[in-house]
């Protein structure tokens, strides 16, 4: 569980960083929101107060995001060398995708945990049997 705390915090300030830097966007206050209920979920599940319904629901939400905001056509992430629209929803679609992976991780973090706790429990049923 080390590991998960860790991580969600980091990630969290990770996407309060990300908050920070969304002034310039041409919808910052959208993204802000975005980036900061990402964050409150890390912290959240930092100290397992985010449950996985909720981490599913969202991860699902933002994946189906991310798909709806894909632009036509992708020009990569860098300005200068396309349609700085095409740019921009490239950029918003992987950061949607992002939050998408870092919920699925904690679940997938939580599930690993569970059975490596239940598997020592076994063991040491075992060893007193």
């Amino acid at each position: 569980m080390m590991l998960k705390k860790i991580l969600a915090i980091l990630l969290g300030l990770a996407f309060l960083s990300f908050v920070a830097v969304q002034y310039n966007d041409p919808d910052p206050l959208v993204w802000m929101l975005i980036y900061g209920f990402a964050a409150i979920i890390c912290f959240l599940a930092a100290f397992n107060r985010a449950p996985h319904t909720l981490l599913w629901i969202t991860a699902i939400l933002f994946i189906t995001g991310g798909i709806y905001m894909w632009p036509e056509k992708y020009e990569g992430l860098s300005v200068g060398g396309g349609d700085i629209r095409n740019i921009e929803e490239a950029r918003e679609s992987l950061g949607l995708f992002l939050i998408a992976l870092v919920y699925m991780s904690f679940i997938l973090l939580d599930k690993y945990t569970a059975r490596n706790r239940n598997a020592a429990e076994q063991a040491q049923k075992r060893k007193w049997a």
